[in-house]
């Protein structure tokens, strides 16, 4: 059975974050906000709201957050013109096309600037679909866009294949019971919360797309406690557990996180 594949966009396929960092600095810096490279981190793959909600429930910031995030958005699909493509993209882009029965981008960004950027690449004519999370009720972590696309696509959840590149979507590709490979940032490749995914890669070049029958073959998986409009804490709680994970000489330790009912 051929997967149906689902790409995250920004830091993936696209090299857009050091785009989001700067704009973010631009617009949160006249404000007082000073972000630091940890601290752009701790917010990367959030769709932009939540984004801009988190920082200001953790500073003192005298403006309007809708304003904040237009802003941001406007400074972001100023700079993707011209933006790069990340090693291995067009690789794994063309080698899922042979493999798939259908892709989608599922990303965290507006759907304006999703397709603004993949109009940009050139990538915009390789999708079926794209799925953006700025309408829906909740955010990645929360596993909502990825499952919506699936049902948007015809698939079920074992169906699906999700490519990703931060913490804050893998754990959105495993909460909904996909087959999640990650490509980490190279800063980010040890980390160990990463483990939770399926298959970690160092680059898209590496993308070996001959094991996808047996990924999709594994059997059906319930995912309809997922499905659910539910309160994004648990997977925020998820989240804070997969940071308590440790490394003691060379063994990785980590909390199993609350199920969610």
């Amino acid at each position: 059975m051929q997967p149906i594949v689902l790409f995250d966009l920004d830091g993936l396929l696209i090299d857009s974050e050091p785009i989001w960092d700067a704009a973010k600095r631009e617009v949160f810096g006249p404000l007082g906000l000073h972000l630091t490279t940890e601290m752009q981190a701790a917010t990367r793959g959030l769709r932009q709201r939540d984004m801009v909600a988190y920082w200001f429930d953790r500073a003192t910031i005298q403006a309007d957050p809708d304003d904040v995030e237009q802003q941001i958005v406007a400074a972001v699909c100023r700079g993707l013109e011209g933006v790069a493509l990340k090693p291995g993209a067009e690789h794994a882009v063309a080698a899922c096309a042979r493999a798939s029965r259908a892709m989608a981008v599922v990303s965290s960004s507006p759907e304006s600037v999703i397709r603004h950027a993949l109009a940009s690449t050139g990538l915009d004519r390789s999708f079926d679909a794209v799925f953006s999370a700025e309408d829906d009720e909740h955010g990645k972590p929360h596993p909502g866009a990825y499952l919506r696309a699936a049902a948007a696509l015809g698939a079920s959840p074992d169906e699906c294949i999700v490519i990703e590149d931060s913490l804050n979507g893998v754990l959105a590709g495993v909460s909904a019971q996909m087959t999640v490979v990650a490509v980490p940032e190279a800063a980010d490749r040890c980390d160990p919360r990463f483990a939770i995914a399926t298959l970690v890669l160092e680059s898209l070049k590496d993308l070996d797309t001959s094991a996808f029958g047996a990924y999709v073959s594994r059997g059906s998986r319930n995912a309809t406690w997922a499905s659910r409009a539910a309160d994004p804490q648990p997977f925020r709680e998820a989240s804070r557990r997969l940071m308590s994970i440790v490394i003691d000489h060379s063994t990785i330790c980590s909390c199993t996180a609350d199920s969610v009912s």
